[in-house]
């Protein structure tokens, strides 16, 4: 079933499954109905999804399920029983983006293949690294890079790469948004997303306080849609080998137009024809369309990535297409059916035997009665071939077929019908598996949940976060025990700081030139610093290769379960953050079950999006590719939402980040968290006006003194801490 370029097409219902096979797709991606990323998909309950792998591995198609959510304790024993199930259906693979679930899979699992999600935020060659010692099948990559960088991580690594190639762009790099979240109590990363990013806003220049009024109340952070079709030669020649289309909520008619054009494009290139494919992309772009962009692969001051709306559109031809699809999107389609090769043998006294040969399996099957002679009624090859012909309720179509006959042989046509259906059905059983995996069956929660019992005696202590050289001033270490210091700030000045640890700061998405940087000075921060604070997988693994320094995870790896801590934990870690989205009892479970030193955000601007491109640019026209750092946008602007809420954007390092309106706070509840075994709380001094009154407020709860007169009513939030999130 191997084959060298794969086409991955999305499956969010039964007719467009039937659509991506009988289009022309290798490999389809869809859900069950937990613990994945489209929720708001049909999805398929257990019995669709085992007559899914085993329709699909019939017609040479592989199917990979998604399980990319982030998950919490109470929800591991299920999904991996899931994944059990999964393993036992025969699944090709299943899409994974919580490192817990990840680490269980890999012990409990180890057969069953996994697929990084993008919702993992894999964006170079250090991210795949990081997850070489797992059984990874494939990557899926990031949607905001270059071929140039594609080029590179596929220099240095053997895994397949998956990469996006058409349908939606998220705004923010996948994983890493949390503006559903905060906004409206969806998450992203628990698969309910509810597209705040195709929302009106309006700019608001902070300055000048007033609106930006060529850009009222429109969807700014809206993307438009990706088609990377005249770079898929150019991707095949660099080694990708995996091309997925996005759009699991969508319907068969786009899931079968959109197929057919990439089909093409990968077939004409691979054969070397040269094809007319305006046609198909025409189709395929009428099914739906928000203005389409080739995205990041070949960044062009001429690709205008914004859409400037939220909705789709469809083309006049939307009826024709629809009507086409309907005979590709069912079971027994006429596209796509499989050859089979029949020889029967009828011989006068002997049982009727049929062969029957798909060119990788082969059956025989043999009638119940023995065949006899008839002068009147004899079984003619005519008879023969209409019986054995008729496969139209099954996938096959016939090829050939031999018969073997004495003459004046007969036997009953509902015998010939009945050797057809027994040769199918076998035939169809044996297609249905391809790999001879050991029953895993059911997994107990003893065999899974078998820490030992963490014995916390840790005393809560102040984490402080710095932004600018200034800020040191809010550093008393009678009451901050940890700072953060951002790379980009000044390392003589971080020389002076006596604390007790100190940290270096590294963000969540990191550019090459970056890592070039951090080599650079590593001498200098291992001189420094105690330890670095990573937030994604790619930097832990660059720091954990080139330094000795300590490794803390940071609040964007998204630890929500005690099984990702163990798998940080056995890549080295040292301490962990817990996400913005976990609440108190996922925090309980996790420091009663690891050993690992842990921290909350406990006051802090969250921030709800890291964007690659820059909402400003639509002002000034400048593309995303002028100097960020001398804009006079870059950090004037603030977003205004329809209910007249505002959020800060910054944008630094080519990089847009969006923070909440309000802060994340623990001030007043400290003690319910100091309970259960936290560690470090961690302030961040973004955007806070009265930085020292904020930490001189956290140090008095800690010690059990309550504030007053710190919050302002309704000037803040406590996120999901105290509820559980959707």
């Amino acid at each position: 079933m191997k084959k060298q370029i794969e086409l991955l097409a999305p499956a969010g219902s039964m007719e467009s499954f039937y659509a991506a096979v009988n289009s022309g797709a290798d490999s389809v991606y869809l859900g069950g109905k937990l613990f994945n990323a489209r929720q708001n998909s049909q999805n398929f309950d257990n019995e669709e999804m085992k007559h899914i792998i085993r329709y699909a591995h019939n017609k040479g198609v592989k199917v990979y399920v998604t399980m990319n959510t982030v998950l919490k304790d109470s929800e591991m024993i299920d999904a991996l029983n899931y994944a059990a199930f999964l393993h036992d259906s025969d699944a090709d693979a299943v899409i994974v983006q919580d490192l817990g679930l990840l680490y269980l899979i890999n012990k409990f699992l180890p057969d069953l293949s996994v697929n990084m999600s993008t919702q993992a935020a894999i964006y170079d060659e250090y991210g795949v690294k990081f997850f070489e010692d797992f059984n990874i099948n494939k990557v899926i990559m990031a949607r905001e890079l270059s071929i140039s960088q594609l080029k590179e991580t596929l220099n240095i690594t053997n895994v397949d790469l998956e990469i996006f190639i058409h349908g939606a762009l998220c705004a923010c790099y996948s994983g890493q948004c949390y503006m559903s979240s905060f906004l409206g109590g969806r998450s992203g990363n628990r698969g309910k997303c509810a597209q705040p990013c195709r929302l009106n806003y309006s700019f608001y220049d902070k300055e000048k306080k007033e609106e930006l009024h060529d850009f009222e109340t429109i969807p700014v952070l809206s993307m438009k849609d990706f088609n990377a079709g005249q770079s898929i030669g150019e991707l095949i020649d660099a080694g990708i080998k995996t091309f997925k289309i996005e759009g699991r909520m969508k319907g068969p008619e786009y899931t079968s137009a959109v197929v057919e054009y990439y089909r093409e494009i990968i077939d004409n290139h691979l054969t070397g024809k040269t094809t007319d494919i305006s046609e198909l992309e025409k189709k395929a772009i009428s099914t739906f369309s928000r203005g389409y962009t080739n995205g990041y692969l070949k960044p062009s001051k001429d690709d205008e990535m914004f859409a400037r709306t939220s909705s789709g559109v469809k083309g006049d031809d939307i009826e024709n297409i629809e009507e086409e699809t309907k005979d590709i999107a069912h079971e027994f389609s006429s596209f796509r059916r499989k050859k089979v090769k029949f020889a029967i043998s009828l011989k006068v006294g002997e049982q009727a035997v049929l062969t029957a040969t798909d060119g990788e399996n082969e059956v025989v099957v043999k009638s119940s009665e023995v065949c006899e002679t008839s002068i009147k009624n004899p079984a003619t090859e005519e008879i023969i071939k209409e019986q054995l012909g008729k496969l139209g309720s099954t996938i096959y179509e016939l090829e050939k077929l031999d018969i073997a006959s004495d003459e004046n042989v007969f036997l009953r046509k509902s015998t010939l019908n009945q050797l057809r259906r027994e040769a199918t059905e076998l035939l169809y059983e044996k297609g249905a598996v391809v790999y001879s995996r050991k029953e895993a069956g059911n997994i107990p929660l003893s065999r899974v949940f078998d820490f030992e019992k963490n014995k916390n005696d840790a005393r809560a202590k102040i984490s402080l976060k710095i932004n600018h050289n200034n800020e040191i001033e809010f550093i008393d270490n009678m009451k901050v025990k940890r700072v953060y210091v951002p790379y980009n700030l000044d390392m003589e000045m971080a020389k002076t700081i006596e604390v007790e640890e100190k940290y270096l700061w590294i963000p969540n998405i990191v550019s090459k030139s970056e890592y070039a940087q951090f080599d650079k000075n590593m001498k200098i921060y291992e001189g420094i610093f105690d330890g670095v604070c990573v937030n994604n997988p790619g930097s832990f693994y660059f720091f954990k290769e080139n330094s000795n320094l300590k490794i803390h995870c940071g609040p964007f790896f998204n630890i929500i379960n005690s099984f990702s801590a163990e798998l940080l934990k056995g890549k080295g870690a040292e301490s962990i953050t817990f996400s913005i989205e976990a609440n108190i009892k996922d925090m309980e479970s996790i420091t009663r079950n690891s050993t690992l030193r842990t921290e909350i955000v406990s006051h802090a601007y969250a921030q709800l999006m890291v964007m690659k491109n820059c909402p400003m640019s639509m002002v000034k026209n400048c593309k995303n590719l002028q100097d960020c750092s001398k804009c006079e946008y870059r950090e004037k602007i603030m977003l205004k939402d329809r209910k007249g809420v505002y959020f800060n954007i910054e944008r630094e390092n080519k990089l847009t980040h969006i923070y909440n309106s309000v802060p994340l706070t623990l001030i007043g509840k400290v003690y319910d968290f100091e309970r259960a075994g936290i560690e470090f709380f961690f302030v961040d001094t973004k955007y806070l006006e009265d930085p020292e009154e904020i930490i001189d407020a956290m140090y008095c709860e800690i010690n059990g003194v309550q504030t007053s007169n710190v919050l302002q009513e309704n000037g803040f939030t406590r996120g999901h801490y105290l509820k559980n999130i959707l």
